[in-house]
């Protein structure tokens, strides 16, 4: 029997825009919409919303989870790229990482074993299914997020590679800043039951700044298949 693909938590918004679908890695995934070379332009240009729900996200706590993750020295709100992905310093004891989707089950089996075998309780979660994973990327991603959250973009407050937790149009989201090809970057992780809502409210902020959907083939070329 044909095992029935994942559906992301924005996929009846996305069909509404008659968005291209592939299954990928057990997921049904928007290719494009548009176009790849027009969703990449605007993303240049202007601003790109793109779903990224299918990828790998676990979080990793407990009072020894740094050391176990080799980051005792990373700092609250602080992230760093290591062999398995994104990694990213939340409390003292709670880390997040986006999983490089090549190496994903491997890396989640591997980091399973070693908290399995750590002396002190450190627990690693699937946090995938729970939560959407939506995108904002392009020169006025910054400007469209202080419209609907009032943390401080500036690079100086929020720079490249660090994460805070906070309310987006009053929903609670892990904000990450990522950048990728000279362009900011920012991935917004929040409740799967929310996800449909707060991709409406961003597209209808951000239409004065021409914000533009975005599909999975784009999102690739400009962040790297990670």
């Amino acid at each position: 029997m044909k095992q029935i693909s994942k559906l992301s938590p924005i996929h009846h918004e996305e069909e509404k825009w008659q968005g291209h679908f592939v299954e990928q890695d057990g997921w049904q995934v928007v290719q494009w919409f548009s176009s790849v070379e027009q969703e990449i332009d605007a993303a240049r240009q202007r601003v790109a919303l793109c779903d990224q729900s299918q990828r790998k996200k676990l979080t990793i706590e407990g009072k020894d989870a740094g050391v176990l993750l080799n980051a005792e020295d990373l700092a609250i709100n602080a992230g760093m790229m290591t062999a398995e992905g994104h990694l990213y310093r939340l409390r003292g004891d709670r880390f997040f990482i986006g999983l490089d989707k090549r190496a994903a089950p491997a890396a989640a089996r591997r980091l399973d074993d070693m908290a399995q075998a750590a002396a002190s309780l450190i627990t690693v979660t699937d946090v995938t299914d729970a939560n959407a994973e939506l995108w904002l990327i392009g020169p006025h991603s910054a400007d469209l997020l202080s419209r609907l959250c009032g943390l401080d973009f500036h690079d100086s407050h929020f720079p490249d590679s660090s994460a805070k937790q906070s309310s987006v149009a009053k929903t609670a989201q892990l904000i990450i800043r990522q950048d990728r090809s000279g362009l900011p970057a920012y991935a917004l992780i929040g409740a799967r039951s929310l996800a449909s809502y707060l991709w409406q409210t961003v597209f209808e902020a951000g239409k004065d700044l021409g914000l533009q959907l975005m599909g999975n083939m784009a999102f690739e070329q400009l962040l790297g298949k990670t």
